[in-house]
């Protein structure tokens, strides 16, 4: 069977396969479900955001370091009052403003002064390694306080999951 078939036979066994979330109670909150398929909200929303936010800043032809890595540094400001709210609602809010961080810094990778280049792609990769660990430690966390824990990460049971039927498309 070649790669393609066995890619495609994972998507179509697995309902996970689109989301990185645990599929159970506590975390219904994070997925919608398109077809039968769990979908995590956050990705949906992130890497839209970015390439949107790279043809905006393109058509609007300021994709300058000057221009992008300032939009790149207040999107994620923006995008780090997530720690301090306590309503998920505001969570797609938040995404799409670390989906423009994401864009504005791509572009300010590219367009960064030669000098300064490497620099920027360093510091962009230790703040996106970092915001992944931090997100990740707070899911953990939640798992490791579950009864189901010790099966993890084989503990998931969708048939526990009650997505919202607002998050169902």
């Amino acid at each position: 069977m070649n790669l393609a078939r066995r890619i495609l036979s994972k998507i179509d066994s697995d309902p996970i396969i689109l989301s990185h979330h645990p599929l159970c109670g506590k975390f219904e909150d994070h997925v919608f479900k398109i077809r039968g398929r769990y979908v995590c909200i956050g990705c949906a929303t992130v890497y839209p955001s970015a390439i949107l936010a790279v043809l905006l800043l393109s058509i609007m032809h300021s994709t300058s370091f000057e221009i992008a890595f300032p939009i790149a540094l207040s999107a994620f400001a923006l995008n780090l009052m997530r720690f301090l709210s306590k309503s998920h609602r505001l969570s797609i809010l938040f995404n799409a403003s670390l989906g423009i961080s994401l864009g504005a810094s791509l572009l300010s990778a590219i367009h960064a002064p030669e000098n300064l280049q490497l620099a920027v792609v360093f510091v962009g990769l230790a703040v996106a390694f970092s915001f992944s660990f931090l997100k990740g430690h707070r899911v953990f966390a939640t798992c490791k306080r579950c009864p189901s824990y010790r099966e993890f990460p084989a503990c998931y049971n969708p048939k526990q999951l009650q997505v919202n039927e607002l998050h169902q498309i």
